[in-house]
């Protein structure tokens, strides 16, 4: 990291740099609960006062596709979460407002509103056709993540043990081919190691890892190896930081995986009768209280998440990592960053580290911002 004067006001800093969230997943509280954004909300961790006072400045919202939604409902599944944020989002035109490219972000910004990034998680939502693609192109989507837990007919997920391929099919790279051709950012979190070389191999542009962390810090097949975040350098691209204790702590995955094997009927069948409803958030807090209880212990809070920007940093520079924090996504955020009104924590943690202000500037989003312009404002 480059050292320079001393930060005497990180707060003042951090308000004054341009901060983006390279991933939430508000949006599906938006369609399960109709949520609304305006309103300052206490159960989830988005909302868009909440936005304002963490200085956020570009919120991306995933709209995330079930893997086990049935295959003819995955185009229409998204097509209803982009209207549902639409409509939230025309109702406070004072405040938010979509961006397809960073030029636009930049102007919303400039006009002292949130600037709405649309991306899908999960390449599901195609339905392994390439003219839906251009379909969620045309709708303003700017980044589509390849995969998920569960591999696709065309991309394995990190998660898949007993891969059916090599990573990436043909379709697979004529899907990477054409988000280069559209100028759509290519997502390879949640990607298999494999699907990630070739995912590289097949790109022109800069890649993301929109909501990832460092696998040398904790062991999570949905982290990073050292030389998946040095290939990702030299593509140019940009590690969102995930704010999940599971992605972060190696002693909670550890905690997390032995709690889920003892009690995973229960939890199976809590999952079945409220996901989706208006009482998951409470029974899955209820379900998990006695994690809880042992994770408090471990003191996972801001400094963790910091400890991943810092190997990241250590390993390829300052140019190639930012924020991913995966609200309304998770159950488990560490202590400091319960929502995000508490980013600017990040920055205070930062400054207490000795990094320059470039570099905070960098890390909170202009790393985000210049793979935005590079690939979407062709």
């Amino acid at each position: 990291m480059s050292c320079s004067q001393t930060i005497d006001d990180p707060e003042k800093l951090h308000h004054d740099a341009l901060v983006a969230d390279m991933h939430n997943d508000t949006v599906l509280r938006i369609v399960e609960e109709d949520f609304d954004i305006s309103e300052r909300d206490t159960s989830g961790h988005v909302d868009l006062l909440r936005l304002k006072e963490g200085g956020v400045d570009l919120q991306v919202f995933a709209c995330y596709m079930d893997p086990d939604t049935a295959a003819s409902e995955r185009k229409k599944t998204i097509d209803i979460m982009i209207d549902s944020l639409e409509t939230q989002i025309g109702r406070n035109r004072d405040k938010i407002a979509i961006c397809r490219t960073a030029a636009e972000a930049e102007n919303i910004i400039g006009s002292s509103r949130i600037a709405a990034f649309l991306a899908i998680e999960n390449g599901l939502a195609i339905e392994n056709n390439l003219e839906n693609l251009d379909h969620f192109y045309n709708r303003g989507v700017r980044y589509m993540t390849l995969t998920h837990v569960k591999s696709s007919d065309w991309c394995i997920s990190s998660a898949d043990t007993v891969p059916a391929f090599n990573g990436l099919t043909d379709f697979g790279r004529e899907v990477v081919k054409r988000m280069n051709e559209l100028g759509m950012i290519i997502d390879i979190s949640h990607a298999s190691p494999a699907a990630v070389e070739e995912i590289l191999k097949a790109s022109r542009d800069p890649v993301i890892a929109s909501h990832s962390c460092v696998y040398a810090l904790c062991d999570h097949d949905r982290n990073l190896t050292d030389e998946q975040i040095k290939a990702i350098a030299a593509n140019g691209g940009v590690i969102g930081i995930n704010f999940y204790e599971g992605y972060l702590s190696q002693e909670f995955k550890d905690l997390d995986e032995a709690y889920e094997n003892e009690h995973k009927a229960e939890i199976d069948s809590v999952e079945k009768l409220y996901k989706g409803t208006d009482n998951w958030t409470e029974e899955k807090r209820k379900l998990y209280a006695p994690l809880t209880a042992q994770v408090i212990k471990l003191d996972i809070n801001t400094a963790t998440v910091v400890d991943h920007i810092d190997h990241i940093v250590k390993l390829v520079g300052p140019d190639h990592v930012g924020l991913g924090s995966d609200y309304d996504g998770v159950h488990r955020i560490p202590e400091g960053l319960d929502d995000c009104s508490m980013l600017p924590n990040i920055t205070r943690e930062l400054t207490s580290r000795g990094y320059s202000a470039q570099d905070i500037r960098k890390i909170l989003g202009e790393n985000f911002m210049r793979v935005f312009r590079q690939v979407c404002d062709k």
